[in-house]
């Protein structure tokens, strides 16, 4: 009887541990996902068109995303913006974003690319090099790798 009792504890031993290492790897999985997020990217497309840096008075648009740290920083093209995010898996959430109201000439590509940001949420991909938001099927905002 004892032996069957340490047998049974030794099978739910192992079948607990092999459960932990299981979320562990979703976990590094999601996490994995994330932490490439973390860089400097600067716009490149709107809906599958390609921008010019002459559209925004600073230049294109930055984006330092902080994953661990869940906020971006950057600036739209003409003032500097920071604001909170959430990721999950391959879903990023921004938050609303802060920034001063500067004034630039170039105002209407720079009000576009903030209306895209705020209190949006993106399904991402990242390959290339490139930073990919998804809504829904189609490609709404790409990103490149600066840093």
């Amino acid at each position: 009887m004892i032996k069957k009792l340490a047998y049974l504890f030794l099978l739910l031993a192992l079948v607990g541990l092999s459960s932990c290492k299981s979320k562990q790897r979703i976990a590094q999985t999601a996490s994995q996902a994330d932490i490439r997020l973390h860089d400097i990217w600067v716009l490149d497309e709107i809906d599958n068109q390609k921008l010019d840096r002459d559209s925004f008075s600073r230049g294109l648009p930055q984006l330092e995303i902080f994953v661990e740290e869940k906020r971006i920083g950057g600036h739209d093209g003409c003032n500097e913006i920071r604001g909170g995010i959430e990721t999950s898996g391959d879903l990023i959430r921004f938050g609303s974003l802060a920034s001063a109201k500067i004034k630039c000439p170039k105002m209407q590509a720079t009000d576009n690319f903030r209306n895209l940001l705020e209190q949006k949420e993106y399904h991402f991909n990242i390959k290339s090099n490139r930073l990919i938001f998804y809504s829904g099927n189609e490609t709404a905002l790409i990103f490149k790798k600066i840093d």
